[in-house]
């Protein structure tokens, strides 16, 4: 079972407990949530009215399947989240909705979804802080865009305006099914991981990369130019994609980016073990 916690606390008791029961080994992923909703019930004698914060389970399904143990992380006060990025592996950064061109310092359009500037300062910082501590990053959709504005990119805000409708970048079809091909460079970390130089994915967006962030480089592209996966050039492991993998790991080549993610928190887990122990 997936396992959320908040506190950097119970993290602590958790690396802790899965020691004990043998489980030394897996590395703690930092899951971020996706948004927040304001939920209404509809279960009698349920939880009254109240924000909550909302993270799809399939994140922590492929994190966990892939060997790893997901923690999912509310927006916080990042003197709370600093602690908890000394004890985590790794960090996914999940989608969720657009991000508020305020923070790359741009006027809104139009046809600009719902923000949660929370949310958005939150994340941004985040990733900052997972960075500087060279922590593994897998980015996803809207966690792809929050890497590229955090190293000072800047987003697209409504792709038909930049690429036309010849593909749907928000599919119809359900996120379990592929919608359109993306071309992997070779010398990138994510053909690499895949094995191949296309794959076919999903695609729920309506924004993407416009100005490519600080040392980041794109490593794939839609036909239509749109891009769709990137990777930073000084770090040993932060990729991140614009389609929905968690959606597609009953599919193997998609599975293969959380076998290496996991990999890669379990290398810097035990890298920092070593440090540790040396000193």
């Amino acid at each position: 079972m997936a396992t959320a916690i908040n506190s950097a606390d119970a993290i602590g008791a958790l690396r802790r407990a899965s020691e004990q029961r043998g489980a030394a080994g897996r590395p703690l992923i930092a899951v971020t949530t996706s948004e927040i909703r304001r939920h209404h019930p509809t279960v009698r004698e349920g939880e009254p009215p109240q924000e909550e914060m909302v993270l799809g389970i399939k994140y922590l399904r492929a994190i966990e399947a892939a060997g790893g143990i997901p923690v999912v992380v509310p927006p916080l006060d990042l003197d709370a989240a600093e602690p908890l990025l000394a004890r985590v592996d790794g960090v996914c950064l999940s989608g969720g909705p657009d991000l508020d061109p305020v923070s790359y310092a741009a006027q809104r359009h139009e046809r600009l979804g719902p923000t949660w500037s929370e949310l958005d300062t939150f994340e941004l910082a985040f990733a900052r802080a997972a960075d500087a501590r060279r922590l593994p990053v897998l980015a996803i959709c809207r966690g792809l865009q929050i890497l590229n504005v955090a190293r000072g990119g800047t987003l697209h805000q409504h792709l038909p305006d930049v690429v036309g409708e010849r593909i749907a970048h928000r599919q119809p079809e359900p996120a379990s099914k592929p919608t359109h091909w993306v071309t992997l460079t070779c010398a990138g970390r994510v053909g690499a991981v895949l094995g191949r130089r296309r794959v076919k994915v999903n695609s729920c967006h309506h924004q993407a990369v416009a100005q490519l962030g600080e040392l980041l480089a794109v490593t794939g592209r839609a036909s239509d130019g749109t891009v769709e996966s990137v990777e930073a050039l000084d770090r040993e492991f932060v990729l991140g994609v614009q389609w929905h993998a968690e959606c597609l790991v009953d599919r193997n080549v998609h599975a293969k980016l959380f076998a290496e993610f996991v990999e890669a928190a379990r290398r810097f887990g035990r890298s920092r073990e070593r440090l540790a122990l040396a000193a």
